[in-house]
């Protein structure tokens, strides 16, 4: 308790917040709840707050099945796309438009898992059988598709393709 207390208190923002405590709601309903009965009516609710909430509102899907350590952070929760497969540690920070996800080539061929300490910029894309060490950083709208050792950092070079002037015609 005292962990989500913490995560909820860390998250900037009240919609992080509601998008974490909703993804824990979900996961403990799912892994923990073991009365069948009790478990079917709370992964019921669960559903029906995630779709409204999260998929209608947000765009998110942030499946109850995704594991992820505490301390999860959540800065601007629009667009988050995740397979329930994902596996992420402690300390997780997510941006916007992230994606994490098999291939898509099988139905079968395995989603990242991801270290401790790992943040992930805006748009950022991580897919396949993958490891991701503790402690990397993966930039914006950076694709990994390639184990990446720890404390190591992903980012995309951008390049002046032309220098404005300040002309007038």
């Amino acid at each position: 308790m005292m962990n989500l207390i913490y995560e909820l208190k860390e998250n900037p923002g009240i919609l992080p917040k509601i998008v974490v405590l909703i993804y824990r709601f979900g996961n403990i309903t799912f892994y923990k709840i073991k009365v069948p009965l009790i478990k079917q009516l709370l992964y019921v609710i669960y559903r029906i707050i995630d779709f409204f909430i999260l998929k209608l509102f947000l765009n998110d899907d942030i499946p109850a099945g995704f594991q992820a350590g505490w301390g999860l952070k959540i800065y601007h929760p629009y667009g988050i796309i995740i397979n329930s497969a994902a596996r992420v540690g402690e300390n997780f920070v997510c941006r916007a438009q992230v994606t994490i996800g098999n291939r898509g080539e099988e139905s079968d061929n395995g989603c990242p898992v991801i270290g401790d300490n790992v943040s992930l910029g805006i748009g950022a894309k991580i897919f396949g059988p993958i490891e991701i060490g503790d402690n990397c950083f993966i930039g914006a709208n950076a694709v990994v598709a390639k184990n990446l050792e720890a404390n190591k950092k992903v980012i995309l070079p951008s390049s002046i393709i032309k220098e404005l002037t300040n002309e007038k015609k």
